[in-house]
């Protein structure tokens, strides 16, 4: 219980963090965030993982300190775009010469057809969501800069989200064209596969 309670919150993190705003209550956000990275350090102590659980306290306490009315804001811009600014960097480093595309990784663990036509396929496909990934970096910044709390949130916790689940269907529907014949199952199908890769198995 203790393991899933972690993930859960950070799955459901945008939706508090909206919520938060929309009630202009951002220690809320402050909270939820300490309270995940707590979690984290209970776990990692429980399981003898010292130093994770150290960086994770100063993690809190770093988080402890930004609460300050001057850096306030900080903590309610960085995460997002960290984690957009992560996504990019991690498809986009597997494309490098000598590392394996992250699509073909994938691939690779679903038992999936890898011959050169799906090779290609895999890492055009890699390259396609570091450039979304990058978009979307560069617009939640550009907004974070040049407009309102609130429309750098909407489109933050709510449209950014909505472009990725597009992303997601539109690319599916693409492929069972491409490769008519070859892909089995349905769309939600497909994400249970996805969702069940754990991220070690992804290094290559």
């Amino acid at each position: 219980m203790l393991r899933k309670l972690p993930i859960t919150l950070i799955i459901a993190y945008p939706l508090a963090a909206y919520i938060a705003l929309w009630l202009q209550q951002p220690l809320i956000i402050i909270g939820y965030l300490i309270s995940i990275f707590f979690l984290l350090t209970v776990e990692k102590f429980k399981n003898k993982h010292w130093i994770a659980g150290i960086m994770l306290l100063l993690v809190i306490g770093v988080i402890s300190y930004l609460m300050q009315p001057a850096y306030r804001n900080y903590l309610l811009f960085l995460p997002p775009i960290l984690m957009l600014l992560s996504l990019f960097i991690l498809f986009a480093q597997s494309l490098l010469a000598d590392q394996t595309p992250l699509i073909t990784r994938y691939a690779s663990i679903l038992g999936d057809n890898l011959d050169e036509r799906h090779l290609r396929y895999n890492k055009n496909l890699t390259r396609l969501w570091s450039v979304f990934f990058l978009l979307m970096t560069t617009t939640s910044i550009l907004l974070a800069i040049f407009t309102s709390l609130e429309v750098w949130s909407f489109f933050t916790y709510v449209l950014s989200y909505l472009l990725l689940g597009s992303f997601f269907i539109i690319e599916f529907m693409f492929r069972k064209h491409y490769f008519a014949g070859e892909i089995e199952g349905g769309f939600f199908q497909f994400i249970r596969k996805i969702i069940k890769i754990r991220p070690h198995n992804l290094t290559k």
